[in-house]
């Protein structure tokens, strides 16, 4: 089960800490904040900082919605939004690919403003199928003696070696027949 889901089933004003969540579910209490943390982003979860009238002493209730709620916080509350010049996590790992491929030859070096630049065609070659191992063997294996541009090499090589897009072939095929009707007589 979810944390989402758990989450729901409890009653209202239910009072649970992040221990009690990791003691109850496999993962450990990182994992259950980077859920928590998850479910905050794409409007699931809600942080509402409560201060006691009485103590003083600052709370925070969780408001766990069963789908996203409104698509803008209410008035007064303040909102993470991401830097757009961040990028996302599998533009970082596409980035870290260009860069090893250094490793396997020196000339194919790329700057971090290159391989930034050539990421998105790194993501087009996995959203065809294509692994990480594959990327790589492309752009390395039968390079030229003379390198003038490790980021046009590389980029040319994106371009024409990209895999095509998988096309739906079935693995079997099952004919499915109805009932005859028995004839009226």
């Amino acid at each position: 089960m979810s944390v989402l889901m758990y989450l729901l089933t409890l009653p209202n004003e239910a009072r649970v800490t992040l221990r009690r969540l990791a003691a109850q579910r496999l993962e450990g209490r990182a994992r259950i904040a980077a859920a928590l943390r998850e479910l905050e982003e794409r409007r699931y979860l809600r942080r509402v900082v409560c201060e006691g009238a009485k103590t003083g002493q600052r709370a925070t209730v969780y408001e766990v919605f069963d789908a996203p709620f409104g698509t803008a916080p209410p008035m007064g509350e303040t909102e993470k939004v991401q830097d757009p010049h961040t990028p996302s996590r599998r533009t970082r790992l596409a980035t870290l690919l260009l860069h090893s491929l250094a490793r396997v030859d020196h000339r194919l070096a790329l700057s971090a403003a290159e391989a930034r630049h050539l990421a998105p065609l790194v993501e087009e070659w996995w959203d065809l199928g294509a692994t990480s191992a594959q990327v790589r063997a492309a752009l390395t294996d039968g390079w030229l003696r003379r390198v003038p541009s490790a980021r046009a090499v590389i980029e040319d090589r994106l371009c024409r070696r990209r895999p095509a897009a998988p096309t739906a072939v079935p693995v079997t095929t099952v004919e499915v027949r109805g009932r005859r009707r028995a004839a009226s007589a």
